[in-house]
């Protein structure tokens, strides 16, 4: 009984290995608690999902162009049903989103509701008149057609057309599901490629998530305009202009036929979630948490040589258990309130728990030098993760000075004690 009081009490070569193998085994509660943060984080995605698949998903605008389907032949000489499209030689797109928060469960979920203006010019190939038409169709493409409010109308030319939903159509020739189309019928003038022929259209649409746009024009110009103050500009094409405030953006894109490729193949727009969710916060804090127990262990260790205080090794688990519990606390609080200020919370309950514990432990000052130690770990912690860019090397120097400390602090166990 008493070898085991002074493996568990008194600091021997036992003890510290002992207690190596206690911090790699709260690596589990630690994983426990980061399989935790990526349950709720699952559950706020299924919550996106579910409020977009009724409000309006993920938005992109393609459009409006033309199709023409006429009859050919195939290589046996067979007449087949073929087409053909024509894009908008200009495009040019005014947007102007507003972003709200729609409650679902504990979550506020980011959607928005854009006002679209569209116009621009098509100019007709001239060996279109030379082919056999069955149909002519304008069609409009987006990714939701869920998201659309009220009618859209397009003026092409003279004409004033409401678009309908292509999936009415009982041509099988293209993709319509996501499209709004309605024949058209143009003049041999403008057939035979002599005629510019202008449109435009506005529309209210809802989605969720980003808006993108495709630069189905020989000249596709976007300017877009919204109230969200952290925009992710995406897809293959970055802005050549950009005005960023607290009051949100104002973004514009250019992009030519030359640059673009095929412009199905090509998108380009912005996010407008929330940057950094509180979950993606939490876990790149909780990857410091096995530094943050080996720091606090060896402080104690110091504590036990210099100050000649005995801690126990179940005392040694209870603290661990308290640095682990830290980021479950942070978790919850961080969905009902700023992640700053529910870190700041978790840290404040778990300092005051700590040095109650450590004075009960010590009685002495060497208490508040632990627990001094333990805020300034969390403090460290937390600007390491509003640093981003510089936080690795921010985190390995003071990792390298604190191992350079704790060498200086027991540089003298192995020599003998004075009598």
């Amino acid at each position: 009984m008493s070898k085991i009081n002074t493996l568990f009490n008194e600091l021997t070569p036992q003890k510290i290995i002992l207690m190596g193998v206690m911090a790699l085994v709260l690596l589990i509660p630690l994983a426990m608690v980061k399989s935790q943060i990526r349950d709720r984080e699952k559950a706020l995605y299924d919550s996106e999902q579910e409020v977009a698949s009724s409000w309006g998903l993920a938005q992109t605008l393609a459009g409006p162009y033309l199709c023409f389907e006429y009859l050919g032949k195939d290589a046996s000489g067979e007449n087949v049903q073929r087409q053909f499209s024509v894009y908008p030689q200009t495009l040019n797109y005014q947007i102007d989103a507003k972003t709200q928060h729609l409650h679902r469960s504990i979550y506020d979920i980011n959607v928005y509701k854009a006002d679209v203006t569209v116009s621009g010019t098509f100019v007709i190939p001239e060996n279109a008149a030379r082919k056999a038409l069955v149909s002519q169709s304008v069609l409009l493409g987006f990714s939701d057609l869920r998201g659309i409010d009220g009618t859209v109308d397009l003026e092409l030319g003279a004409s004033h057309i409401n678009m309908q939903n292509a999936s009415d159509r009982e041509s099988t020739l293209y993709e319509k599901k996501q499209y709004l189309c309605e024949n058209i019928e143009l003049s041999q003038e403008v057939m035979n490629g002599k005629t510019v022929i202008p449109f435009s259209l506005t529309y209210r649409m809802r989605g969720s998530s980003s808006l993108m746009v495709k630069p189905y024009g020989e000249i596709t110009d976007v300017t877009m305009h919204a109230d969200c103050p952290d925009p992710s500009f995406t897809g293959d094409f970055l802005p050549a202009e950009r005005d960023i405030n607290d009051e949100g953006f104002t973004a514009h894109w250019t992009v030519s036929k030359i640059n673009r490729g095929n412009p199905d193949d090509t998108s380009f727009g912005v996010n407008l979630l929330s940057g950094v969710t509180q979950y993606q916060q939490t876990t790149r804090s909780a990857k410091y948490g096995i530094l943050i127990i080996l720091l606090v262990f060896n402080a104690s260790l110091c504590v036990e040589f210099i100050r000649k205080k005995h801690i126990n090794l179940v005392q040694y688990l209870i603290i661990g258990l308290s640095l682990v519990l830290f980021y479950a606390l942070v978790l919850s609080f961080s969905e009902f309130m700023s992640f700053e200020l529910a870190y700041l919370l978790a840290t404040l309950m778990t300092v005051a728990a700590l040095h109650g514990y450590f004075r009960g432990i010590l009685r002495d000052r060497s208490a508040w030098i632990l627990t001094l130690l333990v805020a300034l770990a969390y403090l460290v912690s937390y600007l390491l993760l509003q640093m981003e860019n510089y936080a690795f090397i921010t985190g390995t120097l003071l990792l390298f000075f604190l191992l350079t400390g704790i060498m200086y602090l027991t540089r003298n166990l192995n020599r003998p004690q004075k009598n």
